[in-house]
């Protein structure tokens, strides 16, 4: 038994020397062009999925607040989240492309996350994966609308997603309007 221990003891001491010299000499490749191989790959995304389970598990989820709550989180995602996430459709963008891991597909998020895990990801961020914490600057609110249009994606077709971004620039050149006055200064003037 004591044979046992020691070689444990050991074995965890050579491991944890031999981590500290990747990390001290460098080794360790940082760059976002090389792709994680499947075991560290494994570990990095069991890691951020327990952690997210474990902390949304206290996260109380409203009841939704139907089309409208879906239309202006559909808004937040083409200013917050579209650059890295794209739409269901249409191609990656070039932020897409160049991220490391790369960012989930959000269809399948929407089929296989509880919203109160969207919430709390929207809202945390997830270190080194280029995902912002967007609680500190946007309300709860604004960020379960978001939540709402991602839960929402797996049942809408391309034509949904259009009529979105008509009624979006409608409505945005609406406010245009209205805080100019619709007269094309900000007195209303001519």
């Amino acid at each position: 038994m004591k044979t046992v221990i020691t070689t444990l003891v050991i074995a965890i001491a050579l491991a944890g020397i031999t981590g500290l010299a990747i990390i001290y000499t460098g080794a360790f490749n940082v760059a976002v062009a090389w792709k994680d191989p499947p075991p560290l790959r494994w570990v990095l995304v069991t890691a951020r999925e327990k952690s997210v389970k474990r902390r949304a598990k206290s996260i109380v989820v409203p009841p939704t607040k139907g089309l409208e709550q879906i239309d202006n989180g559909f808004r937040s995602y083409q200013d917050m989240c579209v650059a890295c996430h794209a739409l269901p459709g249409t191609k990656a963008s070039p932020v897409e492309k160049g991220l490391n891991p790369e960012p989930p597909e959000l269809l399948e998020v929407a089929e296989h996350m509880s919203a109160a895990e969207i919430f709390w990801v929207i809202k945390n961020g997830i270190r080194m994966t280029g995902m912002p914490a967007w609680g500190i600057t946007h309300s709860d609110e604004e960020l379960w609308d978001i939540v709402a249009f991602i839960k929402a994606m797996p049942g809408m077709s391309e034509s949904d997603y259009r009529r979105l971004d008509q009624q979006t620039t409608k409505d945005g050149d609406k406010d245009t309007h209205e805080s100019t006055g619709g007269h094309g200064d900000a007195q209303g003037g001519h």
